[in-house]
């Protein structure tokens, strides 16, 4: 019954040139580690891991491969949650917020290609900071008191100044989107279907691109295929956490990651004017 499965695996692990042969076992077994913890967090929250993964595994292989091969290991688990993303997510929300990021991630792609946009991750990042410090303040809370987030103007405008501004600086576009989600969704449930849909369907967009322009090989597909039990072990954990968590968890663990992410965000961006 199973035959067929293993020989595939088996002819995907010859033609893929065999995953890792040429990165020592001590390497492989740190990256296995790296990415079953930022999974768990990927399960609870719903978003997320894909940029510290490649953060700490650029220090641990070819940044390159890191970034290709983070990318390729995230799709797997996400389109297992994506069923939860369409049954809970809040689709008039999501809706706008999708079609506004696809328009205008390229616009900030195209300046990010064609000016020199190296500071913008540090702006990024500080307004990111002080964002989530001003919510984790209540601050925020009091400044969109009567403005109606669920507005598909609202939206869809958020959405375009931060795909624009995203693509510019080459990051943090669901980060900066679970903000106005925090306010936006009803309930801790919503909002994570809501991150889960919105983030498989831009990462699925993501890797189509990627796919398209050649840089997809079997070496990499077998790679991720073989840390696939790492990452849904991780997703499954975090699932598990974050249906036991208060809501009271849910949201500081969301701003802790945010604020973790932001100053990432910035420390990109001074190394990258160093």
């Amino acid at each position: 019954m199973y035959e067929p499965t293993l020989d595939f695996l088996n002819d995907l692990y010859v033609a893929g040139g065999q995953p890792f042969h040429d990165v020592p076992p001590g390497i492989v077994l740190a990256m296995a580690a790296i990415y079953l913890i930022a999974f768990v967090v990927r399960g609870v929250l719903g978003f997320g891991a894909i940029a510290p993964v490649v953060i700490i595994t650029s220090l641990l292989i070819e940044p390159h491969h890191a970034v290709l091969l983070a990318l390729v290991a995230a799709t797997i688990p996400q389109l297992q949650m994506l069923p939860e993303g369409f049954r809970d997510g809040d689709r008039a929300i999501a809706r706008p917020v999708l079609v506004a990021m696809m328009i205008a991630i390229p616009g900030g792609v195209w300046v990010f290609a064609n000016l020199d946009a190296d500071w913008f991750t540090l702006v990024l990042g500080s307004i990111i900071m002080v964002l989530i410090l001003a919510d984790m303040t209540k601050l925020l809370e009091r400044v969109l008191r009567g403005v109606d987030l669920r507005s598909p103007v609202i939206a869809a405008g958020l959405s375009i100044v931060t795909g624009f501004l995203n693509g510019l600086a080459g990051a943090g576009g669901v980060i900066t989107l679970a903000i106005y989600l925090k306010h936006a969704c009803k309930d801790p449930i919503t909002l994570r279907a809501t991150l889960v849909l919105i983030g498989t369907l831009l990462l699925c967009w993501r890797l189509m691109v990627t796919a398209v322009a050649g840089l997809i090989s079997l070496k990499l597909l077998a790679e991720a295929l073989a840390l696939s039990p790492i990452v849904y072990l991780g997703v499954w954990l975090g699932t598990r956490y974050f249906h036991t968590a208060s809501p009271q968890k849910y949201h500081r663990l969301l701003q802790a990651v945010i604020l973790l992410s932001a100053l990432g965000l910035v420390l990109k961006g001074v190394q990258r004017l160093v």
